[in-house]
């Protein structure tokens, strides 16, 4: 049996990522170039040609990473130089009939529907820039109910049409770290086929400790004909929105996508078994993990590797006046509240004004038997998910509500949602006169 090919090509470094990393997205032609250089190059190590997995008349479906309603500058979402390139090079290279680019943000509602997402990010505009035939709003399509044969934790899900319609897809994530799945490839780049309805569990259900299961199983909806890992400008520390730019200049590309997911943590500095979606995935067989196992082409590993600055999720004990009082907790409401304040602090609000004008703030979620209700009074409660209220301590968390200033309700179980949310109230209560 011949081994998974994964290829990892270096960009020619363009021109434009000085102002990129420091703020500023600016499209240089030549940089396109360069970087669609690279695609070609990366997909024909890897599977020899188009032609391999594209047939005459068919619909290719290109799903980026758009995680968020966000500008390019905030290095969340797929380069706009990347989109371009990658769309140009399909639409020159296949006989393909369309080329569509088409994604949902994972916490929709909360961050931004696809549309304005699309626009913000200038992914839309650099997908219609390579010629594509039309960009693909997945929550204004319909969705299909779907068994998924062999899943383990997530084994039903409603999946947007055009995803399952396409004869052909290719995966586009971005390379970068993130809170809850340590990193976020090509594996995790699945959760946007389904819809974003807060608090729901087709979302959320299984967004707690179990989510790199839950993208192994989402995965089996249906495998990526081909990934292309967008590693021109990654993102390390607090991916996968409050993180750095790390500079890289590489295409990681292959038909496995577990493979291409292992090869690209491991460029990342991160043994692929610490990945937890990784190692579902390829410990139940849907690609290989072992380094051993897959013909890296190209450029070695250890050549391009940089240790990226690795996610903390756990909120207890960063921001002073920002309390959290989270006991008995599973790592959802960690990594969610975490997320939060980490967009609150970098924000450019002013914390000490902040917490004069509007009082302390305090987070509490699960089990809390040490809580004391007293501490909450006069303070600004937020109270997370539902387990709280099964636990003997929830008459405790009911008078700290009493007491409170303020108290604010997360309702689900894990409440992914309040990622944005949590913030959002925040900015509200400083903003408040």
């Amino acid at each position: 049996m011949s081994k998974p090919k994964v290829s990892v090509v270096k960009v020619a470094p363009p021109e434009g990522n000085a102002s990129f990393m420091n703020g500023k997205y600016v499209r240089i032609e030549e940089d396109v170039q360069k970087i669609k250089k690279a695609v070609a190059e990366a997909v024909e190590l890897a599977i020899g040609s188009l032609d391999t997995i594209i047939k005459e008349g068919d619909v290719v479906l290109i799903k980026p990473n758009l995680a968020f309603q966000a500008p390019p500058e905030s290095h969340a979402v797929v380069d706009p130089r990347t989109i371009e390139a990658v769309v140009s090079y399909v639409k020159e290279n296949s006989k393909a009939k369309k080329v569509l680019v088409g994604d949902n943000p994972s916490l929709g509602m909360h961050v931004g529907r696809a549309k304005p997402a699309f626009k913000d990010s200038k992914m839309e505009e650099a997908a219609y820039l390579g010629g594509a035939d039309e960009v693909i709003y997945f929550d204004e399509h319909d969705v299909v109910p779907v068994e998924i044969e062999g899943a383990k934790i997530f084994k039903h899900a409603t999946v947007f049409k055009p995803f399952l319609d396409a004869d052909v897809v290719i995966n586009l994530p971005k390379m970068k770290v993130h809170l809850a799945g340590t990193v976020t490839l090509g594996l995790k780049n699945w959760n946007g086929i389904i819809p974003n309805c807060h608090p729901d569990g087709q979302q959320q259900g299984a967004h707690r400790i179990e989510l790199g299961q839950k993208m192994a199983d989402l995965y089996r909806v249906r495998h990526a004909d081909l990934t292309i890992v967008d590693s021109v400008i990654g993102m390390e520390g607090q991916g996968p929105h409050a993180g750095t730019p790390i500079e890289m200049n590489l295409i990681v590309a292959g038909a496995d996508t577990v493979s291409v997911d292992a090869v690209a943590a491991s460029i990342m500095g991160f043994d692929p078994m610490e990945i937890p979606a990784i190692r579902c995935a390829g410990t139940e067989g849907q690609g290989e993990i072992d380094l051993a196992k897959i013909e890296v082409v190209g450029n070695s590993v250890e050549s391009v590797m940089k240790h990226f600055k690795r996610p903390g999720g756990d909120p207890i004990g960063m921001y002073a006046g920002l309390t959290c009082i989270m006991q008995q907790t599973c790592g959802g409401c960690h990594v969610n509240v975490r997320g939060a304040l980490d967009s609150f602090a970098i924000s450019g609000i002013d914390m000490k004004k902040f917490l004069e004008k509007s009082g302390e703030v305090v987070v509490i979620a699960g089990g809390v038997p040490d809580i004391d209700p007293q501490f909450c009074a006069d303070k600004n409660v937020f109270i997370c998910g539902d387990c709280w209220e099964i636990f003997p301590s929830a008459d405790k968390v009911r008078e700290a509500a009493s007491l409170a200033k303020s108290v604010t309700y997360y309702p689900g179980c894990a409440p992914v949602y309040i990622f944005a949310q949590l913030n959002a109230d925040l900015q509200k209560l400083a903003a408040a006169k």
